[in-house]
């Protein structure tokens, strides 16, 4: 992982005068005073040079990284390429948008939760400086098992006073392990516990909170991304296939989808070893040894499940093999993960096998182009080939169909369709599905909804599975494309009553997505409930959000035990503002609410701090004009307010406003 350049192998060619360029940017590296520097151009402009401070990787490729002197942590957008010994530039691994961009990595900012072993940001406001710290640079062991101290002292004292060291069950059987060693101990604790500690790292996600130690529940400091997310201006890919499985990383969101997670039957150290393993991918077996790698599978599927009739013995393994795959048992066709673990994950110059572990459905292949894993092994084969032998074999069109239904409302709904929210809907409810298809479902109807009342803004698209998605332009407008193609949202009770539903569902992504899109439907009388519920939460993310819809529809306090259940919650959710101080636009939000509060000298400490992070952000100017205007200064609040429409000559009713306070103060 991540590692000071005086403690880490370079791996690049540093060599003095080495030269690369690729995509419209030209390096020059070498060394100097005994550390690397790499120099960039693009787009013919001067170029700048960066001494090398850190390195990113050893693996597949190394990446390095340079302190810039505000305290920020600059991945260098050029990359060794480890097995082919040669440099390659950041495009060749992460789709950005092509042309001479100068968009950065930061480190100690876009990667800083995982990257290293506790780290905290550091952002200082007022210097406008990273302070960053961290207990290791790369992944050390409280990475995974959490703090150590009480544990080492522990084992201290056994190694003084054996006599004081307990009798214990050392294997996986004992949930008591963590407790009697006083960290967290992965052999022993239960699946979701450990698949958190990895989802948290292994897989694309929002951080709402700081401070996560393994052990934490997941949903207490972060969201999973969805299917339903924004794609980045940085990377064009995004993150799913319309029917939900991952396209490039997030194996922790594909696990989440298969059968055997929702039956908290697996996990990733199910399959995978955290300490290393001398067999590709730190698994347990070696999948590229003859049929090795069933054995990750037949540890649990011991028999398979009925399918069409055969007069073929059906088995795992042995004389039935054949009469399960319809494949030559020691044909490729025959091992578990040439058809359950096919290929969909692309990522330029990787490959990752899909952890939904669904078996193939190419009606996907041929309505969204999703690849399957017949007719990627039967290249010279059509999917409608392989719908007629899976029939035949198998009989399983039913199990088909509900992912292409799934497919086909998760495309229409990114693409900004109104006429998805039904099956939506009934998508959100569904716990049959996996909890990122529900909360995604729940995401998507709030997304339309304010794409159709004319409230969505960029972060709320293009999104994964939008029609328009691969086609190089986010410049802010929404799915762009013939009106013909796409209805307006239209909520229904039942479109409501979903979301209240899923507001209660037993995940918390899926009810904060539910909140969140009830914040959208406008129905006061309806939603304010079942928002209200959310208050006391046992997940923090689901309460944060919970408080910050409330804010929209003006409920800033309440009476009564209400009223300290708000408060709480509203607590979380300034908690979660306050722990990006790099984020303008959470200052914004946390002086929006002070005011509302009516803590005016903390909602204008936090409006500062948004123009400092920001100046050309008009929503801070906007609520200090109203601060003024509510203290009947009006000659400030005109300022203010001129002020934001100097950045933003748009901004809903602001020339209103101006006009108001300049005739309010004569």
């Amino acid at each position: 992982m991540t590692k000071p350049v005086a403690e880490a192998t370079i791996l690049g060619d540093f060599r003095d005068g080495t030269k690369f360029a690729d995509h419209d940017r030209s390096y020059t590296l070498g060394s100097k005073n005994g550390k690397p520097f790499v120099s960039v151009s693009f787009g013919g402009r001067p170029a700048e040079t960066f001494t090398v401070d850190y390195t990113l990787g050893a693996k597949r490729y190394q990446g390095y990284l340079s302190t810039l002197p505000d305290g920020r942590i600059y991945v260098l957008p050029v990359f060794w390429h480890v097995a082919d010994k040669r440099w390659i530039d950041w495009k060749e691994i992460t789709p950005i948008p092509d042309g001479a961009h100068d968009i950065r990595q930061i480190w100690n900012s876009n990667c800083f939760n995982c990257h290293a072993t506790n780290i905290v940001q550091g952002y200082n406001v007022a210097e406008q400086k990273y302070q960053s710290t961290w207990t290791e640079m790369g992944i050390g062991c409280e990475a995974c098992h959490g703090p150590g101290r009480q544990h080492v002292a522990l084992m201290e004292a056994w190694e003084k006073d054996p006599a004081s060291r307990p009798k214990y069950d050392p294997s996986s059987k004992n949930p008591q392990l963590t407790e009697t060693f006083k960290i967290l101990t992965t052999r022993s604790a239960a699946p979701r516990r450990v698949y958190d500690t990895c989802a948290y790292c292994h897989g694309n996600k929002t951080n709402v909170f700081v401070g996560f130690k393994p052990g934490d529940r997941y949903e207490d400091y972060a969201l999973p991304f969805l299917i339903s997310q924004p794609i980045p201006d940085n990377d064009l890919q995004g993150e799913y296939w319309p029917d939900g499985r991952p396209n490039r990383f997030n194996r922790p969101q594909a696990l989440a989808q298969s059968g055997c997670f929702k039956a908290g039957a697996v996990t990733c150290t199910s399959c995978h070893l955290a300490h290393g393993s001398p067999n590709e991918f730190s698994l347990k077996v070696n999948i590229n040894q003859g049929r090795d790698g069933d054995a990750l599978c037949t540890q649990c599927h011991t028999t398979p499940k009925p399918q069409a009739p055969s007069a073929r013995p059906v088995s795992f393994a042995g004389p039935g093999l054949e009469g399960h795959t319809f494949h030559k048992p020691d044909s490729a066709g025959s091992r578990c993960i040439s058809c359950h673990m096919s290929d969909v994950n692309w990522r330029l110059l990787t490959r990752r096998r899909d952890h939904t572990f669904q078996a193939p459905v190419p009606e996907t292949t041929a309505q969204f182009g999703i690849p399957n894993a017949c007719t990627t092994c039967h290249d010279n084969r059509s999917p409608e080939w392989a719908a007629k032998q899976m029939n035949a074999w198998w009989n399983d069109g039913g199990r088909r169909a509900r992912s292409t239904f799934i497919a086909d409302a998760m495309y229409r709904a990114g693409s900004g369709d109104g006429s998805a929210l039904p099956d939506l809907a009934k998508i959100a409810v569904d716990r049959s599905q996996g909890f990122i298809i529900r909360a995604s479902a729940a995401d998507y109807i709030g997304k339309l909804v304010a794409e159709t009342n004319g409230t969505a803004t960029k972060a709320s698209a293009p999104t994964q599975t939008s029609f328009d998605r691969l086609n190089g332009r986010l410049d802010g407008r929404l799915n762009d494309r013939p009106n013909d193609l796409r209805k307006p949202a239209v909520v229904t009770p039942a479109i409501v009553n979903a979301l209240i539903g899923a507001a209660s569902d037993p995940e918390p992504a899926v009810r904060y997505a539910a909140v969140n899109s009830l914040g959208k439907i406008g129905d006061r009388e309806r939603v304010l409930p079942p928002l209200l519920a959310r208050l006391v939460d046992e997940a923090r993310l689901v309460r944060s959000k919970a408080a910050e819809v409330l804010v929209s529809f003006g409920v800033v306090q309440l009476p009564g035990a209400a009223g300290e259940s708000l408060l709480k919650a509203q607590d979380d959710y300034i908690a979660s503002l306050d722990a990006f101080p790099d984020i303008a636009s959470f200052h914004a939000a946390k002086g929006w609410l002070e005011a509302e509060r009516g803590n005016v000298i903390v909602a204008r400490d936090a409006l500062n701090k948004a123009t400092i992070v920001e100046p050309n952000y008009a929503f801070p100017w906007v609520v200090k004009g109203v601060l003024f205007a509510r203290e009947g200064k009006f000659v400030d609040a005109a300022e203010m307010w001129k002020k934001a429409r100097t950045i933003e000559p748009s901004y809903p009713n602001i020339d209103q406003l101006i006009a108001e306070a300049e005739k309010r103060k004569q």
